[in-house]
């Protein structure tokens, strides 16, 4: 009955949190109930949801922050559905997890820098560095773009994923207007400064070592996916380099192009038209 009600309570989301966050298989597998029950009771998962429990008695923050951007993007998009807010401990597997009716954010991985279980886990400072209750409302939106607007381009080389990046970031900076964009970028404001003081060197590098049409996937890697810093660059340098690029790109295509609207700007079908339409050019500063 337990496990009805909490299906009926979270539709979509639940098999979602069953199968792929907490692996314990889906609601027709006979131990469901015992697995279901055997997580909750789990003695990690317990104290986990103590901590969580004492540092967001209330949550009603984070549909303050979101639901006006979530609104925003139902204009743009005028059939979609407006998700579901669901909070979750995950036993630190998924941040947020999004499908079309639900968003769900995992508080286990917001507890701050300072919490023990990430130290327990050995979990690295730059991740942890982002893992508070500040960039919960980024977080959720970026997460939900990412989830509604998969990656299309026909071509899979790096500047197709830094367009793909720069897009799904704009477009966040639009639903959510007072957020900074180092929060957007998951950036601290010095490693934002950096970037845009850099922002001509990295660009010569990309030209230089002809990044952009290239398909090897260390590059995507390395260029795109969160680290300590970017590999190739000194250790001062911000990870992601090929994101905050993306980005700028994208604000410079959008910028030039004011009839392009939001809903047009993602459906985009050719990164590489719009990287050579978007006159972007960082100058030396």
């Amino acid at each position: 009955g337990d496990t009805i009600k909490l299906m009926r309570k979270y539709k979509s989301f639940f098999p979602l949190f069953a199968v792929d966050i907490i692996r314990i298989g889906g609601p027709k597998n006979p131990m469901f109930r015992d697995n279901l029950l055997g997580f909750f009771n789990d003695p990690d998962v317990r104290s986990v949801y103590e901590e969580v429990q004492k540092q967001y008695p209330d949550v009603n923050f984070i549909k303050d922050g979101v639901s006006p951007a979530l609104n925003r993007y139902h204009v743009l998009f005028p059939d979609s559905v407006i998700p579901n807010l669901v909070t979750m401990v995950s036993g630190f597997n998924y941040n947020i997890a999004a499908t079309d009716s639900s968003v769900a954010i995992s508080l286990d991985l917001y507890l701050g820098e300072k919490c023990k279980f990430y130290e327990l886990l050995a979990m690295p400072a730059y991740k942890v560095k982002n893992m508070h209750r500040g960039q919960i409302v980024t977080d959720v939106i970026r997460g939900f773009l990412l989830a509604n607007h998969e990656m299309k381009y026909p071509t899979d080389d790096l500047i197709s994923w830094m367009v793909y990046h720069g897009t799904i970031n704009y477009v966040a900076m639009q639903l959510l207007p007072d957020v900074s964009e180092a929060s957007i970028m998951a950036y601290d404001e010095a490693q934002l400064e950096w970037s845009r003081a850099n922002e001509q060197k990295i660009w010569s590098h990309f030209i230089d070592q002809k990044l952009f049409y290239s398909t090897d996937f260390n590059n995507q890697v390395n260029y795109i996916n969160d680290g300590p810093f970017t590999p190739g660059f000194t250790k001062e340098t911000p990870p992601k380099m090929g994101v905050y690029l993306g980005l700028q790109l994208v604000k410079s295509y959008m910028e030039k192009h004011p009839d392009v609207t939001i809903p047009q700007l993602l459906s985009t079908k050719d990164a590489h038209k719009l990287f050579n339409e978007s006159g972007y050019k960082p100058v030396k500063k």
